[in-house]
């Protein structure tokens, strides 16, 4: 599926110098994108190894896409298993090496649990999944998924399933090209009562506790965005459902690239169909020059936002770029928020 082109708003600190990154953020944020195809599986005796989610097919071998983010050495990790679990009922495999990560667990691993049950494939089927936090807990429940029909499968156990269904949903396809059948998923999530608290507010969610990426002056931006107007809130002292409000009702939200833009899923949109109320936010996504991931920009791609991303110069380089420093361009944030 096509994803048009769209005009995002991409703004560059006068201290980022030019670079073959820029270069690529400036070529490709506003381009059309094709969505692979979403696949399901056959039901088939499938073999899943816990903690890197690898698995093998018995007939066809190892899956396709299930050693995303592995090393890919299968036997390696299957020698290191120690509890075998067999599945009789149909099961979906709904995990991968990276769903403890807000963004990979919402784009990739219920993406494919809500596809699937949306879609009539394996219909109230077992579902196969890494040790749940609260927050993906609620988000299953927010879901509509019963308890019972969770699998939960640690690392250093493996599971036998007579009848495993594998997606390439939980691969690495889908993790900057997000398919629009996927994100329309969320919508039937999203659909509220009335709005919430967070209804016409200006949001900066900090990300005080994060370790990696360090933004040097963050409480200096907080300050600043405040005498603004905004309310300053961190994404993980919030429940689930106090995500998708903030998300779904606020008119305009600025934070720095991370896991809590995941919850542009829950955002009103184009892509919402008979569901939409609008253009949602203002999202402002704060970069780095030295990492400009683009995952969050396509999935606003998608829903048709009003996106700007301000890119920010580097502060100290480290041994890689997530353990980079990095200073917000206070002057620039000011003028691109209060513009609007």
């Amino acid at each position: 599926m096509v994803v048009p082109r769209w005009a995002p708003d991409i703004v560059l600190s006068d201290e980022v110098p030019g670079s073959g990154q820029v270069d690529m953020l400036g070529y490709r944020s506003p381009a059309k994108f094709t969505a692979p195809d979403i696949c399901f599986s056959e039901p088939q005796p499938l073999l899943t190894v816990g903690g890197s989610f690898m698995t093998l097919a018995e007939r066809t071998g190892l899956v396709p896409g299930s050693t995303y983010l592995t090393d890919g050495r299968w036997q390696e990790a299957l020698a290191a298993v120690t509890t075998f679990r067999t599945i009789e009922e149909p099961v979906l495999i709904a995990g991968n090496p990276v769903a403890g990560n807000h963004y990979h667990w919402l784009a990739q691993c219920l993406a494919a649990i809500l596809v699937a049950d949306h879609h009539g494939i394996a219909p109230g089927c077992r579902l196969l999944v890494p040790p749940l936090g609260p927050v993906q807990r609620e988000s299953l429940a927010a879901a509509g998924i019963a308890p019972e029909r969770v699998i939960e499968l640690a690392p250093g156990a493996a599971a036998l399933a007579a009848l495993g269904i594998h997606s390439n949903l939980t691969t690495g396809d889908f993790a900057f090209f997000p398919h629009p059948t996927a994100v329309a998923a969320f919508d039937r999530i999203a659909r509220p009562p009335a709005p919430s608290r967070f209804a016409g507010a200006r949001v900066y969610i900090a990300r005080f506790d994060a370790t990696k990426r360090k933004m040097v002056n963050e409480e200096e931006l907080s300050a600043r965005l405040e005498a603004l107007g905004f309310v300053t809130l961190v994404a993980s002292a919030l429940g689930f459902a106090d995500q998708i409000a903030l998300f779904r009702d606020a008119a305009q939200i600025v934070t720095q690239h991370g896991a809590a833009l995941a919850n542009i899923l829950f955002t009103p949109g184009e892509a919402v169909g008979e569901a939409g109320s609008g253009a949602g936010p203002h999202i402002v996504e704060l970069h780095q020059e030295n990492y400009l991931n683009q995952a969050f920009l396509k999935l606003g791609q998608v829903k048709r936002l009003r996106y700007t991303a301000i890119v920010n110069p580097r502060e100290a380089d480290g041994p890689d770029v997530h353990q980079s420093r990095w200073r917000a361009d206070l002057p620039l944030i000011e003028r691109v928020v209060t513009a609007g």
